[in-house]
C-alpha cells in the first residue's frame, strides 16, 4: 500500500451532518440556521434542539427573502426593539386627566394667559368630569358626548365652544409633553354660534340702568358704552395709559394680543377728569383708572334687574334688557355707531375687532343703506333720471300718453 504521509486529502464539500444545505449542528449542540435575507446579508440563527424546527425555519426564511426584497431580520428586529421601548416610554409618560389638570394649570398660571379666570373654572369642571380616567384614553366621542351634554343642560352652544377650545388647548400642551399621541378634539366639529342677535341700549333703557348702578361703578359704565372697550381692557387699564391731552387711551394688551389706541370724546374725558381728581396716589402711574375692580356678576346683573324693574313701572318695553350683560354694552357702542352712519371699516378700527366680518352683523343698523343703493339704480337707468310721480304713482309722462291713446280710440 502505497503510503499517504506528507500528501494532501481532497477537501470535501460533504456535510458533516445529516441535515439540509443552510441548517447545521451549533457548537453548543442545538440546531441551528444559516441564510441570506432579501437585502443580501447573510444570518446565523440557532433555533433549538430539533432538527425538524430548524429545517423548517430554514426554508420559511428562504421563503419570505425571495417572497419580499429588502426584507432584513436585523431591521425587523430593531425595529421591533424601537416599538418596545417607545411603548415602555409611553406607559412611563401615562398620566390621569385630573393629575395632568393640575400640571396644567401651574403652566397657565406662570405663563400669565389672560383668559386665565375662565379658563380655570371650565378646568374644574373638566376635571370632575373625567375624573381620574386615563388622559391617553379620551377619545373623540367622549369629547362630543361631553359637550353635547353642555347644551342638553341649558348650556349655549358659544359656552360649549370655550370648553371644546379648553380642551383641545390641554391636548396640544400634553401632546408636546409625550402623554398623549394625538389630539381628539380635532375630530369634534364646533357648534354653529347664533349671533346675529345684539342687545343694545335706547336712551331711556341707559338712563335707567345707569340709576340702578351703584354710584362708584356709573363711571365704569359710562366709559364702555362710550369706548367699546371690553372688560378686560378696561380693567387693565392704568394712568399711564389715558392721555388726555391727544385725548387717546392704549390698551397694551387687547383680544389679539396687540396694543390698540383708542379715542375718546368729550363724555369720557370728562369722567377720566373727575375720576383723575380722586386718584389715591397721584404720582403713581400704574395706579389702576378703575378702582374698585369687581367683578361683573358682583353688581351688573343685580342692576339690569332693577332698571327693568323701573321701566316696567313706567309702562315701557323691558324685552331688550333679556339677556343683556356688560359685554353687551360693546353692541351699544357699536350699534349707535353704525346707526349714526359710521362706515364698518373706522367701525372695525375703533372696536378693534380683528376682520371686517365680524362687523357685517351692525351694517343693516345704517339709516337707509339698503335703499340708497338700490335707487342707485334709477338715476342710470336708461342712461336719466326717474320720472316724478304724482299722486296716482304714476309719471306725468305716463299720464299724458295714456290720455292721448284713449282720444285716438275715441276717434
Amino acid at each position: 500500500m502505497a503510503s499517504t504521509e506528507g500528501t494532501r486529502l481532497p477537501w470535501s464539500t460533504r456535510k458533516r451532518d445529516a441535515a439540509p444545505r443552510g441548517v447545521f449542528r451549533h457548537p453548543s449542540g442545538t440546531w441551528a440556521i444559516r441564510y441570506t435575507c432579501g437585502a443580501g446579508h447573510i444570518h446565523k440563527e440557532r433555533i433549538g434542539p430539533i432538527k425538524t424546527d430548524a429545517v423548517h425555519e430554514y426554508y420559511a426564511r428562504r421563503s419570505r427573502a425571495q417572497r419580499e426584497p429588502g426584507w432584513c431580520p436585523r431591521a425587523e428586529t430593531e425595529q421591533a426593539r424601537a416599538q418596545a421601548q417607545a411603548a415602555a416610554a409611553r406607559e412611563r409618560a401615562r398620566i390621569r386627566f385630573r393629575e395632568f389638570v393640575a400640571v396644567y394649570r401651574v403652566w397657565r398660571q406662570a405663563n400669565r394667559e389672560r383668559s386665565w379666570r375662565g379658563d380655570s373654572q371650565r378646568l374644574k369642571a373638566l376635571s370632575a368630569h373625567f375624573g381620574n380616567g386615563w388622559l391617553d384614553e379620551i377619545t373623540a366621542r367622549d369629547v362630543d358626548s361631553y359637550l353635547v351634554g353642555l347644551i342638553g343642560a341649558g348650556r349655549a352652544k358659544a359656552t360649549a365652544n370655550r370648553y371644546r377650545a379648553m380642551l383641545s388647548a390641554l391636548f396640544k400642551h400634553a401632546m408636546r409633553d409625550g402623554h398623549v399621541t394625538g389630539n381628539p378634539v380635532r375630530e369634534v366639529p364646533q357648534f354653529k354660534e347664533n349671533n346675529q342677535r345684539m342687545a343694545y341700549l335706547t336712551d331711556a333703557e341707559e338712563h335707567a340702568l345707569h340709576d340702578a348702578l351703584p354710584p362708584v361703578y356709573r363711571p365704569h359704565f359710562t366709559v364702555s358704552l362710550h369706548t367699546g372697550l371690553r372688560w378686560s381692557e378696561q380693567m387693565g387699564l392704568t394712568w399711564r395709559d389715558v392721555d388726555l391731552m391727544t385725548g387717546f387711551v392704549t390698551v397694551p394688551r387687547s383680544k389679539h394680543g396687540e396694543a390698540r389706541r383708542v379715542p375718546v370724546n368729550s363724555t369720557v374725558r370728562t369722567v377720566l377728569v373727575d375720576l383723575a381728581t380722586r386718584r389715591q396716589r397721584p404720582h403713581d402711574p400704574r395706579e389702576s383708572v378703575f378702582a374698585p375692580r369687581p367683578t361683573q356678576a358682583f353688581f351688573f346683573p343685580g342692576a339690569v334687574e332693577r332698571a327693568r324693574a323701573a321701566l316696567a313701572d313706567a309702562k315701557q318695553d323691558t324685552t331688550r334688557l333679556d339677556g343683556y350683560v356688560w359685554h353687551s354694552n360693546r353692541h351699544t357702542f357699536a350699534s349707535r355707531l353704525a346707526m349714526a352712519g359710521v362706515d364698518l371699516l373706522t367701525l372695525k378700527e375703533l372696536g378693534g375687532w380683528k376682520t371686517l366680518s365680524m362687523v357685517q352683523r351692525y351694517a343693516h343698523l345704517r339709516p337707509g343703506h339698503l335703499q340708497a343703493a338700490v335707487e342707485r339704480l334709477v338715476s342710470t337707468s336708461l342712461g336719466s333720471p326717474a320720472p316724478a310721480l304724482n299722486r296716482s304713482g304714476t309719471s306725468p309722462q305716463l299720464a299724458r300718453a295714456s290720455q292721448g291713446a284713449l282720444v285716438v280710440r275715441a276717434k
